[in-house]
């Protein structure tokens, strides 16, 4: 009898200890909103709007992005992260978008010289018949401010006339259906010369003269300047 007592309590014994038990340890994983990520990407590429208009574009973009990314998370805010970020990406954008904009304003209508009016080439394009339009007919004998490319010469330097295009790959010859507004021939005024720059962007001022009957010449072109200002 007192061997099965101590049987049992030595059984007892062992099955009174508390042993710890393993437990899993859960991990909350949340996915982080990969639109949120295209719009700080695109936030970042607005910077270069400050040199490069369409990449204000970008910043627009970045808005959107962040946007739905914050939609997205709203409606799942225990799945998807980078509320933040997005937030970030956002105002980041807007005030790019803004400020890009703001500073390439500035610096178009503030680049010219006083006096001279500022011409963009894509406002010197020919109607549909080939005619000059009756607002650039109206600045003949004005002064005007344009940029664009130097046509290559055979001269580096001590240039006095050369053709101001619109486009990098533009060339009379051998583009067809090349536009004749797309060129602009610069004279320099007497004893002014300048330097070729290759792949650069030129301004150019002067006094603008308009050819209404260029059409009825081989080869001519409908503009030309006589020019005293080069930057």
């Amino acid at each position: 009898m007192k061997q099965v007592i101590w049987d049992d309590a030595l059984k007892g014994g062992y099955t009174d200890i508390d042993t710890p038990q393993a437990s899993e340890e859960t991990i909350d994983y949340k996915q982080v909103a990969s639109l949120g990520v295209g719009a700080l990407v695109a936030a970042v590429l607005g910077i270069l709007g400050f040199f490069w208009i369409p990449f204000i574009a970008a910043s627009l973009v970045a808005v959107v992005l962040g946007v739905m990314a914050q939609r997205k998370i709203m409606r799942a805010p225990d799945e998807v992260a980078g509320g933040t970020m997005t937030l970030v990406a956002i105002a980041l954008g807007a005030v790019l978008a803004i400020s890009a904009t703001g500073w390439q304003i500035y610096s178009y209508y503030c680049s010219a010289p006083p006096g001279y009016e500022i011409l963009p080439f894509d406002s010197m394009a020919l109607t549909k018949d080939g005619e000059v339009p009756e607002n650039i007919l109206a600045l003949d004998g004005h002064k005007v401010y344009i940029e664009g490319y130097m046509y290559p010469t055979k001269q580096h330097a001590g240039i006095e006339n050369f053709t101001l295009v619109r486009t990098l790959g533009h060339c009379q010859y051998c583009s067809p259906g090349t536009n004749p507004a797309d060129m602009i021939a610069i004279s320099m005024e007497r004893g002014e010369s300048v330097k070729y720059r290759a792949n650069k962007i030129v301004a150019v001022g002067g006094i603008l003269t308009v050819d209404p009957t260029w059409r009825d010449n081989v080869g001519a072109i409908p503009y030309s300047m006589r020019a005293n200002v080069f930057h």
